[in-house]
C-alpha cells in the first residue's frame, strides 16, 4: 500500500504590535508534521486513520483544546495503479477529497438546514375497487380498433409494422392503485460563504477491497485566518518560530516527492512563515516519437505548476457554496394493472405489490478562489518513474514575505512591510536568483 502523508499543522498567531515567539513544543509538533522525511503511518482504514490522528493529537469533537478546529475529507481514486493515467487520477481525487473536506467546513460554517416530513395514505376500500371503468367511447382505443376492423391477420401486421410498431404484446396498460402508504423526510442545506486559512495538515492513501482511496485532514484556526489575511494584505507577519532551512522539509529523492500534494505552512530558519505547495502530474510516453514525450512531460509539469499555485490561492481566499439535498422514508404500493391488446381487445388483470426504501442524494458544490500570486517562487521540479511504469511529475512551489519584497523592488514597488529594513535592489536579485535552492535566506 502506498502511503501519503501531507503538510504541516500551521501553529502561527495573530499580527501584533511586536513579534510573538511560538512555544517550542508548538514548533515540534509543526516540524513533525511538515518533515516530508519523517513520515511513518502502518496500513490501515480511513476512519483508522482519522482515529489515530485525533488520539495522537488530543483532538476532541474535532477540536483541540486551543480552538484549532479539524476536518476530514475522502474520495475514491478512480484507476488502478497499473494504469498509465494512474498519476492524475490520484491527483483528481485528492481534488475530489478537498473539496469535500471544504463542503464540510462551509457546512459547518455557513449551512442553513430545512427539514420536511411527508406522510401520505391513499386506500380504495370500495366494492368495485379492483374494476376499471370502460374505455370512453370515440376515445384512443376506439378508433384503434376501429381501423383493425378491416384488417386481418398479415395484413394487420404488414399495417403496424408500416407505421413502425412492433406486434409482439403491443397492448395499452391502466393502472389502478388500491392501497399506498409513503413516508418522506426531505432535507434541504444551503450554505455560502468565504473561507481562508484551511490547512491540509496530513493525507493518506488505502488500498482495499482491490480500490484505493484518498484521505486528508485539514486545520483551521483564528491563527491560520490571519496569517491568510496578512498575505492578502501583501504584508509582514510578526509572528516568528524556530524553524529551519525550508529545503530540509522537502523529500531527499525524487521517489518521495511521489507521496506529496497540497500546501503546508511552516517556518524557515529565520523564523517566517512560508507557504510550501506541492503540484503533482502525470503524463503518458509516446513510444515512437522522444520529441512528443518531452512536450507532454513539461506540459505535465505545466499542470502541476498550475495546482500548487492554485492551492496557495484557495489557502489565502476561497468562496464556497453548496447544496446538499437528502429523500429518505419508505413506500408500500398496491395496485392493480390491466393491459388491452390492440391486436384482438382482449384484456388482463394482475395485482401487484411494491414495497420500497426512498434514499436520494443531490449534492452540488462550486468553489471559486482569486489573488494575486505575486511572492511565489519554483522550489523544485522533478519527474519520477514508478515500479509499475506510471510516470509521475510535479513542482513544489513556496510562497514567503521575502519573495513578495524581492518582487516588488525589482518593480519599484514599496510593500505593506512591518518593521523591516530595505537593502539594495542588486542584493535581493542576487538573492531571489538563489531561493531555489536556499530559500530561508531570504
Amino acid at each position: 500500500m502506498k502511503k501519503i502523508l501531507i503538510n504541516s499543522l500551521i501553529l502561527v498567531g495573530f499580527l501584533y504590535a511586536k513579534p510573538i515567539e511560538i512555544s517550542q513544543n508548538d514548533i515540534n509538533l509543526q516540524n513533525e508534521l511538515s518533515d516530508a522525511n519523517q513520515k511513518d503511518i502502518s496500513p490501515q482504514s480511513l476512519d483508522d486513520f482519522f482515529d489515530e490522528f485525533a488520539q495522537k493529537y488530543n483532538i476532541e469533537y474535532s477540536q483541540t483544546k486551543d480552538g484549532k478546529t479539524f476536518y476530514t475529507g475522502e474520495a475514491e481514486v478512480l484507476l488502478k495503479e497499473n494504469d498509465p493515467e494512474f498519476a492524475k487520477a490520484l491527483s483528481v481525487a485528492y481534488q475530489r477529497a478537498i473539496l469535500n473536506l471544504q463542503r464540510n467546513f462551509i457546512k459547518d460554517a455557513f449551512g442553513r438546514s430545512a427539514t420536511e416530513r411527508i406522510s401520505k395514505y391513499y386506500a380504495d376500500n370500495s366494492t368495485n375497487a379492483k374494476k376499471f371503468e370502460e374505455l370512453p367511447k370515440g376515445g384512443t382505443m376506439e378508433q384503434i380498433f376501429g381501423k383493425l376492423t378491416q384488417l386481418v391477420g398479415a395484413k394487420l401486421d404488414a399495417a403496424l409494422k408500416d407505421l413502425g410498431v412492433g406486434v409482439e404484446g403491443l397492448s395499452e396498460e391502466r393502472k389502478k392503485t388500491l392501497l399506498k402508504d409513503e413516508f418522506i423526510t426531505k432535507i434541504i442545506i444551503n450554505a455560502a460563504g468565504q473561507m481562508s486559512g484551511l490547512v491540509p495538515v496530513q493525507s493518506i492513501i488505502t488500498h482495499k477491497n482491490g480500490a484505493y482511496r484518498i484521505g486528508v485532514v485539514a486545520v483551521i484556526s483564528n491563527k491560520t485566518r490571519q496569517i491568510a489575511r496578512d498575505m492578502a494584505l501583501g504584508r509582514e507577519s510578526l509572528i516568528k518560530g524556530k524553524g529551519k532551512n525550508i529545503m530540509e522539509y522537502l523529500p531527499k529523492e525524487n521517489a518521495g516527492f511521489v507521496n506529496e500534494y497540497g500546501i503546508r505552512l511552516v517556518y524557515d530558519e529565520n523564523g517566517a512563515p512560508v507557504i510550501l505547495s506541492y503540484g503533482h502530474w502525470g503524463f503518458v510516453p509516446n513510444a515512437s516519437d522522444a520529441r512528443i514525450t518531452n512536450r507532454l512531460e513539461n506540459a505535465s509539469k505545466e499542470s502541476a505548476l498550475n495546482q500548487a499555485d492554485a492551492a496557495i490561492i484557495e489557502f489565502i481566499n476561497l468562496n464556497v457554496s453548496l447544496k446538499d439535498e437528502q429523500t429518505t422514508g419508505d413506500s408500500f404500493e398496491q395496485s392493480i394493472k390491466q393491459s388491452v391488446s390492440v391486436n384482438d381487445g382482449s384484456t388482463e388483470e394482475i395485482e401487484s405489490t411494491m414495497a420500497n426504501v426512498i434514499d436520494k442524494i443531490n449534492q452540488q458544490v462550486k468553489t471559486k478562489s482569486s489573488g494575486k500570486i505575486r511572492g511565489i517562487r519554483t522550489l523544485k521540479r522533478w519527474s519520477f518513474t514508478a515500479e509499475n511504469g506510471v510516470e509521475h511529475t510535479g513542482v513544489v512551489r513556496a510562497y514567503s514575505f521575502a519573495n513578495l519584497k524581492n518582487t516588488n523592488e525589482m518593480l519599484h514597488q514599496k510593500p505593506n512591510s512591518q518593521g523591516t529594513t530595505s537593502k539594495s535592489s542588486g542584493e535581493k536579485v542576487q538573492r531571489s536568483s538563489n531561493i531555489v535552492n536556499n530559500i530561508d535566506d531570504f
